[in-house]
């Protein structure tokens, strides 16, 4: 049975699986959204109360489990908590699944726009050019880069676990992490540009680093840092038990803290110092503060690189995007296989192409149906919502598992405290913050409302709403949810030969 070649390979192929699109592209843009230094203070809370302490838990299930000689998540959580466990590591299985069919997709931009930074499309075009392209590259091309993306897993994944998943990380992941350093030591060098009064860097800087105390009173400042932790983290995908199952008796505490550093470095250092800084240089800080989002990580980023250095240094940024997103993926795809080939026998590789055929099928919806939101539904669906209760099941797991013997966590007497009791809590906020989110994010004003006329004002992206208006507005959202719900009812009805 494979194991990993080295504790320095595991440790490589646990960040890969930890840092993904999310730190380059989400926590910047949610930093700035919700007040650049007024996120970092409860960013730094949750990751001692969620984020730590989840990959420890979810680690040490992984070990505990692998001693029966069991790898998938199903088989490994089985053995310490019976029909219960089985259940949740179906559903964790399941979220890995169909994350990844529509991650891919999102990958498959990233490898697009690294062509075409090498090409040289985005030199001399101004802003609005390339936004045009952009939503011309999703219409026209998307779909040419989404096959190549999952050509490319598919081919890392029939290699192995050494040969495969091991290898790509213990390469990808220093490059991804020299490219970032790079960049964003360029970032710390570039001073004013003159393209507009507030085009400086330091602005910022200032704006993402300084804490803004006052924020600390706003709920929704809160949540949004905690969601950003438990979504970069890499947790609820069983990434974390079956990885640790092939670690043997390494040092498994040790190697989830360094896994949660690296991560957040990517995602606090690197991600916020390229990011924030180089836009607000070109575009000024209140256009940062107004468009941040998303879509600005391809719209905005290719004109402020090419301003910045040219297309170089725009390939850079797109490679280290494509590496973290690949990453990622591999973890995903490799919970799956290990959990078909205990089922069915064989290797984990052998089962690589069915995991490719069932993943295309299931991203169909949001590679047809980009303009419906199709992937939004996916991403509420499975990225959100039965992703936090894949983790909430984690938890609960463990803490059953440890009442019986069957695990335990060597941590001081302050973590074994929040891990009993903050860390549920901030998982349950989470899950219930997706679900009840109020207009504008104004928790305080919407308990009045509630306790005044009864009536809680709804935001349009609580997870309910949106699934309401969004679920059968469009046949490609209709048919997305008809084939995540078939899924579901496949994966859990699969059963060992």
């Amino acid at each position: 049975m494979e194991r990993w070649s080295s504790r320095w390979g595991a440790l490589w192929a646990l960040i890969g699986g930890a840092v993904g699109l999310g730190n380059f592209l989400r926590f910047p843009f949610q930093a700035a959204r919700w007040g650049g230094g007024a996120f970092l203070v409860p960013y730094l809370v949750a990751l001692l109360v969620v984020g730590l302490p989840m990959v420890w838990i979810e680690m040490r299930l992984g070990q505990a489990g692998a001693q029966s000689g069991a790898r998938s998540a199903p088989f490994l959580l089985r053995t310490l908590a019976g029909k219960s466990g089985w259940f949740i590591g179906l559903l964790a299985v399941y979220v890995s699944l169909a994350v990844a069919s529509y991650y891919a997709y999102l990958t498959g931009w990233t490898l697009g726009y690294t062509y075409h930074a090498l090409l040289g499309t985005f030199s001399g075009k101004d802003l609005e050019t390339l936004k045009g392209f952009y939503s011309e590259f999703i219409r026209k091309q998307s779909w040419i880069f989404w096959l190549l993306t999952w050509l490319l897993t598919g081919a890392i994944l029939r290699g192995g676990l050494q040969h495969g998943v091991e290898r790509l990380n213990r390469y990808g992941m220093p490059l991804l992490f020299l490219l970032g350093i790079g960049l964003a030591s360029g970032a710390l060098f570039l001073g004013p540009t003159g393209y507009c009064p507030t085009c400086d860097p330091k602005e910022g800087l200032l704006y993402l680093y300084l804490p803004r105390w006052t924020a600390l009173r706003e709920p929704a400042v809160w949540l949004a840092a905690a969601g950003q932790v438990f979504f970069s983290i890499g947790v609820g995908f069983a990434m974390y038990p079956v990885y640790a199952a092939y670690s043997g008796s390494a040092p498994l505490l040790t190697q989830g803290t360094y896994t949660v550093a690296a991560n957040t470095f990517a995602e606090v250092v690197l991600g916020g110092l390229i990011v924030i800084p180089l836009t607000t240089a070109f575009l000024g800080l209140p256009y940062v503060q107004q468009q941040a989002g998303f879509g600005m990580g391809f719209e905005v980023m290719p004109y402020v690189l090419e301003a910045w250095g040219g297309r170089l240094l725009t390939a850079a940024w797109y490679v280290l995007l494509f590496l973290a997103g690949l990453s990622s993926l591999l973890a995903m795809g490799w919970v799956v296989v290990t959990w078909l080939a205990e089922i069915f026998g064989g290797p984990p590789q052998r089962w690589t192409t069915p995991f490719l055929g069932v993943s295309l099928l299931l991203g169909l919806p949001p590679l047809l149906g980009y303009a419906e939101d199709t992937l939004n539904l996916y991403d509420y669906w499975a990225g959100t919502f039965l992703l936090v209760l894949a983790a909430l099941g984690h938890w609960w797991l463990f803490q059953r598992a440890a009442r019986q013997g069957l695990v335990s966590l060597e941590v001081a007497s302050p973590f074994r405290w929040i891990i009993r009791w903050l860390t549920p809590l901030f998982l349950g906020l989470i899950l219930l913050g997706s679900c009840f989110q109020p207009a504008a994010g104004d928790w305080i004003g919407a308990w009045k409302s509630l306790w005044n006329t009864g009536h809680w004002p709804w935001a349009e992206e609580a997870l309910p709403i949106w699934l309401a208006h969004h679920t059968f507005r469009s046949p490609w959202n209709t048919l997305g949810l008809a084939l995540l719900l078939s899924t579901l009812g496949l994966v859990f009805t699969l059963r060992r030969r």
